[in-house]
């Protein structure tokens, strides 16, 4: 009879590519595996490969999310149940349908009351990516030291479903254009918008941009589009494209510009060049947080003091270093 696993992550998009991977480590193979997801992220799973089961959970409904993967617990009757990140219902509701296996991080205070199986992990001190740590936490979940496993961590591979419609709506010829993402939710340092508009302007030179974002990016969009509101070879899909929509977008791009969020991730997996622009500080370091794909560049200021950084720092990513990478590609 198959073990069924069930996994854990109500987080970002980002954060949940870097945790889908893991379950392709061959000891899972045999197993029955099921996703819960944060609600609106079901494209990723439905465009993973292979295509994952899941379900999605609001955060901000707690009391009906919790009723819902109780619900769920009861039928599916998971062996073993991983939660990656996680509020303190989903380690209540493991505990309260009597999951045997319930292993998480063992930091706050529910972790300690609820699962039985916790592991400390200091993610902060940043010393292994954060696929790795995800994959650490499944190795203890089964009792299987890393040295025996001898595999890598995998890498989420995603696919985008061919529009050839969509490319031409917009104007777009595969591989002739660049997207460039600048926006982020504020999770770590960012590149300058000067730096960015720099960038563009060398870009189009003799290549099409294209600018991706949702109204939340509109702080580090606004002024890159007025700038180049009449230019020619700069195209503003902000708002325009669904999830999906966007993969395509990325999939079929030269490359993609963009700094540490869900966006990376999301084009590296799609297997597009990525140019990330990450901030040297500790916690949002690439060493834990960069994309993972076959062709991700960083870029990140070098610093003596990981937990002291100047913001400024960012400048010394000049637009230049972007530009010969664009240009080997």
């Amino acid at each position: 009879m198959k073990k069924k696993v069930l996994l854990i992550r109500l987080d970002k998009i980002g954060d949940l590519i870097c945790t889908m991977c893991v379950d392709q480590v061959s000891f899972l193979k045999d197993c029955e595996v099921q996703w819960v997801i944060a609600q609106g992220l079901s494209f990723i799973p439905e465009n993973a490969e292979p295509r994952r089961q899941y379900i999605e959970l609001s955060k901000t409904d707690w009391r009906a999310s919790l009723n819902s993967l109780r619900r769920f617990l009861h039928n599916f009757k998971p062996d073993v149940a991983v939660s990656f990140q996680a509020p303190w219902w989903v380690s209540y509701a493991l505990w309260a349908e009597g999951v045997p296996v319930r292993t998480g991080v063992k930091s706050q205070w529910h972790s300690f009351l609820f699962l039985n199986k916790g592991l400390r992990q200091k993610r902060s001190q940043a010393t292994q990516h954060e696929a790795d740590y995800n994959l650490d936490l499944l190795l203890h979940a089964f009792d299987i030291d890393e040295n025996v496993l001898q595999e890598k961590t995998p890498i989420l591979q995603l696919n985008a479903p061919e529009n050839a419609a969509l490319l031409e709506k917009h104007g777009l010829n595969i591989k002739k254009y660049v997207v460039v993402h600048p926006g982020m939710a504020g999770s770590a340092l960012n590149w300058p918008i000067s730096s960015y508009i720099s960038l563009i302007e060398d870009i189009t030179k003799d290549t099409q941009v294209v600018l991706t974002g949702t109204s939340g990016d509109e702080p580090w969009l606004k002024d890159i589009k007025e700038k180049f509101k009449d230019h020619p070879r700069v195209l503003s899909l902000q708002n325009r494209l669904n999830p999906v929509e966007l993969f395509t977008v990325l999939k079929n791009a030269k490359a993609v510009v963009v700094p540490s969020t869900g966006v990376a991730h999301m084009a590296a997996s799609l297997g597009t060049p990525v140019l990330g622009i990450y901030s040297p500080l500790r916690v949002q370091h690439p060493r834990r947080w960069a994309a993972r794909g076959k062709e991700v560049h960083i870029f990140v200021p070098a610093v003596s003091d990981m937990d002291n950084v100047n913001p400024d720092c960012m400048k010394e990513i000049q637009p230049q270093d972007l530009l010969k990478t664009l240009s080997s590609l």
